[in-house]
């Protein structure tokens, strides 16, 4: 395979990435968001009154931090943080596109940079679009959930409406999700052939493509690479003025320099935590079975517990398809915590981060 890509390759530039080395970046983007997520998960698993929010949030929080991150990348290295990583970098596809002039360059060397509205756009397509992307995927997911559990009472004519409209979505969007992704597996394979300079359809769009990183680029990242560069030779009233205004950079650098190794310690932890590994980490250790967890207490400002074990802390009322939250242990109607998982995303008892698959049916036997 490796073969057959390098022999795809062979008559083009040496300034042109590989369509491993573009999948390769691609893959190191989708894999940024789940480790980011897993963190706040677990930050928010340890003060849930207080810190819940993050878990709620967490999507917002990464896409703020990525806007900062991407942003910064794009501004001084002319890429995204995933190609930059990769050695690669944005070009303008032609002259003759209207988003690839002016060119401007920098004062060290005669390598060109981004102009505002192409880093405006890639910014767009690297962390908005995926954004919006996510949430139109959740709430779809939603959609299926509310269609399988929908009640078939009648309805008001603009409920009746509303019904409509998101039955319309349910048999649309996977046509629009296949067509997205046909698209951007056309624009590959167009590039992998050489038929294409861009590899997606939002890089073609803005009228750019991915160029290894040049001699002068190198030379010029050198020179950067000190978090603190802007500071040195300034006398300390100059220095007291500018600080605050470095302060983002400042902080988009740490991000971008501690950010491989954030993702690569998640990751292994990740792994060395899950199922899988669990036999090889007893034989490893060989330490004892550890006493079950204590049971979770509830919040400050969490729902008290009822009185009677058999009723929902949700409704007060005697549990109708009993269900457990794994979270937490506690048990509900199912009806009841399905709704309040989807408005809140936390159990009602201990404020836990909590979704709607962590819900466990309990089914009883009528001669218990």
């Amino acid at each position: 395979m490796a073969e057959f890509g390098a022999h795809l390759n062979q008559n083009a530039s040496s300034e042109r990435p590989t369509i491993f080395e573009v999948i390769a970046q691609e893959s190191m983007t989708s894999v940024l968001r789940p480790a980011v997520n897993y963190a706040l998960k677990i930050i928010a698993s340890s003060r849930p009154d207080r810190l819940g929010w993050l878990w709620r949030y967490g999507e917002e929080l990464y896409t703020a931090l990525d806007l900062m991150v991407q942003n910064y990348f794009l501004r001084k290295y002319g890429g995204s943080f995933s190609e930059h990583f990769y050695g690669l970098k944005r070009a303008p596809c032609e002259a003759s596109h209207p988003w690839t002039l002016p060119v401007r360059t920098t004062s060290i060397t005669a390598r060109t940079i981004l102009s505002d509205k192409q880093r405006y756009l890639s910014l767009l397509a690297l962390v908005v679009v995926p954004y919006l992307r996510l949430k139109m995927d959740q709430y779809f997911n939603r959609l299926k959930e509310e269609n399988l559990h929908a009640n078939t009472a009648y309805s008001p004519r603009r409920q009746a409406l509303v019904l409509h409209i998101k039955k319309i979505l349910l048999s649309v969007y996977p046509f629009l999700h296949c067509v997205w992704e046909s698209t951007f597996l056309g624009y590959q394979m167009l590039y992998m052939f050489s038929r294409c300079d861009s590899h997606s359809p939002l890089v073609h769009w803005i009228g750019l493509k991915l160029q290894r990183l040049s001699k002068e680029d190198i030379l010029a990242q050198v020179v950067h690479k000190d978090i603190f560069f802007p500071f040195v030779g300034k006398k300390w009233k100059d220095l007291i003025i500018s600080l605050p205004l470095a302060i983002p950079n400042i902080l988009a650098k740490m991000l971008a320099n501690g950010l491989p190794l954030l993702v690569f310690f998640l990751k292994f932890m990740e792994w060395w935590y899950s199922s899988e590994n669990s036999q090889t980490v007893t034989m490893v250790t060989q330490l004892p079975i550890p006493p079950p967890p204590p049971k979770p207490k509830p919040a400050e400002y969490g729902l008290s517990l009822p009185s009677h074990p058999a009723q929902c802390p949700l409704c007060a009322k005697v549990r109708t398809n009993p269900t457990a939250l794994s979270t937490c242990g506690y048990v509900f109607c199912y009806p009841c915590i399905y709704r309040y998982l989807g408005q809140h995303g936390c159990c009602p008892v201990t404020h836990l981060p909590s979704t709607q698959q962590q819900l466990v049916r309990i089914y009883v036997s009528d001669d218990m």
